[in-house]
């Protein structure tokens, strides 16, 4: 079969996507993928055998289209433009929309072409618009509609053929606006544990912090992140234990803010922050750190997300020390692979650090537990097999 993918961002940058669209090809299948995003050139290249088609679009209006998609159908007749564009010159049997905000273009594309649609749901986006700080502030906020967000996924969502998501929270959601359970298969955001065996060191980050207890987080500096209450918590942990040290890993809107607080705390000197990294350099800041951190704040997208650092923390042996996000709590306790505290609460965060830290066999068994959960269990290349198999019965019709 022939899939063509959507996705509103440069390609190569997203996990999830780049982990599909390779696993859809070593089963057979080909696939291409339209980026519309801040591209240097509209051009054709091929990366990792996927067909990518790149269309230069400004960030800002690629924003615009992008948090107005619920309001007004611009991202809809842009996406569907471009598609067809492509029809003209390539054959697709498929179109695999990577997020809610692009559903609108099926209604479009499917009055001229007969083709399968498929929606993949990375997250709740209706709730993860209260957490955007663009969609909150004047004058946005006078201009986003949560309400008309939940109409819309509702319409969008029966105008797919199936829908992936990532867990079984939002695919309860999904059914509960109607969709057939039948349509919804769950592929939660696990790893490819061969790809990071093949990544080299970096021993540069390994000595940079062998003679400390790192914590670790990875991935966006965002408001529903928890990431507030931890450095605040590294105030009281660098009184008690000063080779304790919090890496953070990434980027985001908070960033400067975060920033400002090390400040404010004074934990300059035991919070490093290193920057947005490739997923080989991420191997060896996880194989230089003791702890991994999941701090999110407890909200109705984090009570159901998968989140991707859960399971890079898990297999390289690191105990996960995280909140009471639904998701979170049930996979770290059914594994027993970690530590869990109430969101938000910085005595309890401290207590749970300083516990793994007084108890390094505890570390190491809680740690060993996730690895193995990881290798028998969360891998990629064993949680992508219903889709390989939704993709095998539809080509098969």
């Amino acid at each position: 079969m022939n899939i063509l993918m959507i996705l509103d961002k440069q390609f190569p940058t997203d996990l999830r996507v780049e982990n599909e669209a390779t696993s859809l090809i070593r089963a057979g299948h080909n696939v291409g993928l339209l980026s519309i995003a801040n591209n240097a050139v509209d051009e054709v290249v091929d990366v990792k055998g996927i067909k990518v088609y790149r269309r230069k679009v400004s960030k800002f209006k690629r924003d615009k289209m992008h948090g107005l998609a619920g309001m007004i159908p611009w991202m809809d007749r842009f996406v569907a433009k471009e598609v067809t564009k492509i029809l003209e010159q390539d054959h697709y049997d498929a179109i695999h929309f990577h997020d809610l905000y692009l559903f609108g273009a099926a209604r479009i594309i499917r009055k001229k072409h007969q083709m399968y649609f498929i929606g993949d749901m990375h997250e709740n986006y209706v709730e993860v618009l209260k957490d955007y700080r663009w969609a909150n502030k004047f004058p946005n906020n006078l201009i986003v509609s949560l309400k008309k967000w939940e109409r819309k996924e509702k319409e969008w969502l029966k105008d797919m053929d199936r829908v992936v998501t990532v867990s079984e929270g939002i695919k309860e959601r999904i059914i509960q606006k109607g969709v057939s359970e039948k349509k919804v298969l769950l592929v939660p955001n696990t790893i490819q544990t061969r790809l990071f065996n093949d990544f080299s060191v970096k021993d540069e980050i390994i000595k940079k912090f062998k003679d400390y207890f790192s914590l670790v987080y990875v991935g966006g500096f965002v408001s529903n992140r928890g990431l507030e209450h931890v450095i605040a918590g590294m105030k009281i942990i660098q009184e008690k234990e000063p080779d304790i040290k919090l890496i953070l890993v990434g980027d985001g809107d908070i960033k400067t803010r975060l920033q400002d607080l090390t400040k404010e705390f004074g934990v300059e000197n035991s919070v490093y922050f290193e920057g947005w990294q490739s997923q080989e350099m991420i191997k060896s800041y996880l194989m230089a750190s003791k702890v991994g951190l999941v701090p999110f704040k407890r909200t109705p997208q984090t009570d159901n997300s998968s989140s991707n650092k859960l399971f890079q923390y898990m297999y390289f042996g690191l105990p996960i020390l995280g909140t009471n996000c639904t998701s979170v709590k049930e996979l770290v306790e059914k594994e027993d692979c970690g530590i869990i505290y109430e969101s938000e609460n910085v005595s309890e965060f401290v207590a749970s650090v300083l516990t793994l830290y007084s108890n390094r066999d505890k570390v190491l068994a809680l740690g060993e537990n996730g690895k193995n959960a990881v290798i028998d269990t969360y891998c990629w290349d064993i949680t992508v097999k219903d889709m390989l198999t939704m993709y095998d019965q539809l080509d098969a019709k």
